[in-house]
């Protein structure tokens, strides 16, 4: 009886040791440190003054945000943390002849700002229009999630 419970013993305590590591590696820290705000790069599509309107000038995107301010609608058709991806996103959209402009914003979800380390680090090593296209899709609905 003894021999039994010795090895049961021995079993739960290297169980207990294997399980407690194997938990601290997804304690670990997240990859993307952030501390405070971190820019982000939105890219505009345009400015309305109604509701409607936005409605109807947008009805061949696909993704987009807006915002309000004053009274005005903002629409965004992608955004990205990383400088180097602003022209490879406006020109997906000036192949589809949509004008676009950059404008510059301060995130502090460390969530959403994680996320877009991993899309941008997606989008600088594609070029096909249809991983850029979903990167787009992906990085908007987590905008829309935050």
């Amino acid at each position: 009886m003894k021999k039994y419970l010795l090895t049961i013993v021995m079993a739960l305590l290297v169980g207990f040791l294997l399980s407690n590591y194997m938990l601290k590696q997804y304690d670990k820290p997240i990859s993307f440190p952030v501390f405070g705000e971190t820019k982000a790069y939105l890219i505009q599509q345009g400015v309305y003054s109604s509701y409607e309107s936005m409605i109807k000038n947008t009805s061949n995107l696909s993704d987009y945000i807006y915002s309000t301010v004053d009274n005005m609608y903002y629409v965004y058709v992608a955004m990205t943390l990383d400088s180097d991806n602003i022209s490879k996103l406006q020109k997906y959209y000036r192949d589809k002849n949509i004008v676009t402009i950059v404008k510059t914003t301060s995130l502090n979800d460390s969530n959403l700002i994680n996320s877009l380390y991993e899309y941008d680090s997606f989008l600088k090593q594609t070029n096909d229009v249809t991983t850029i296209k979903e990167i787009i899709s992906q990085t908007l609905s987590k905008y829309k999630g935050a």
